[in-house]
């Protein structure tokens, strides 16, 4: 609405829409005119859903009122889809926390955009809410250390980047645990002794009778 308003102007055709009477100095079929010359050219710039409700007005300042009325409806059912889209915002385990701060800063930025505006203690505390059971002692975490018990939204936003970063940290450490555990296992799993020392007996026995070549004596493997 705001550019339309400056492109009337630039194109000097806004006095049909923002003037109530008609200029002394124009006849009425001129004034009529320069409406209906008005109003062409705004519906030239309107989407199709709000065409269908103006496509026949030739009376500048109605049809511009009218334009006005359906976008302030529009506003409305947009704010109202964001505002439900923020409240069923959730964080997905295993999912990139990064990207999750992204989707509720986006959120704020068009409702901010449309004149709704929230404290910043509220949306560090809404942050936190859209996050998991098995964040809980991150939550508790950031509540009882924050100065003077306002948590703010960026403290939770870089407490949350942090917590990913000592999860997966943590993650790493404990893959490593496993394959460390898993290489013991197979070692432990190596020919018993009683069973290395049957081996030896049988190798034995097999060559008792076979001379050594160094000390000429019978079975001295």
């Amino acid at each position: 609405k705001g550019k339309m308003k400056d492109l009337l102007f630039v194109k000097k055709m806004h006095l049909p829409v923002f003037t109530t009477q008609k200029p002394d100095s124009m006849s009425k079929e001129d004034w009529d005119f320069e409406h209906q010359q008005v109003c062409g050219f705004i519906q030239k710039f309107v989407e199709d859903n709000v065409y269908n409700h103006i496509a026949n007005e030739t009376h500048a300042r109605t049809l511009w009122e009218k334009i006005k009325s359906l976008c302030a409806s529009k506003s409305g059912n947009n704010k109202l889809y964001l505002l439900n889209c923020l409240i069923n915002l959730r964080y997905r385990e295993s999912s990139s926390i990064l990207d999750h701060l992204n989707k509720f800063q986006g959120l704020l930025d068009q409702l901010s955009r449309m004149g709704i505006k929230f404290d910043d203690e509220i949306l560090g505390l809404w942050l936190l809410n859209t996050l998991p059971e098995s964040w809980e002692t991150f939550r508790v975490s950031i509540t009882n250390s924050a100065p003077n018990d306002v948590v703010s939204l960026q403290a939770t936003k870089s407490g949350a980047l942090n917590e990913e970063m000592r999860r997966k940290a943590q993650g790493s450490s404990s893959q490593s645990e496993v394959l460390v555990t898993k290489n013991r296992g197979r070692s432990q799993k190596k020919e018993p002794k009683g069973c290395r020392e049957k081996s030896r007996s049988k190798f034995r026995s097999r060559y008792k009778n076979v001379e050594y070549h160094y000390c000429h004596k019978i079975g001295h493997i």
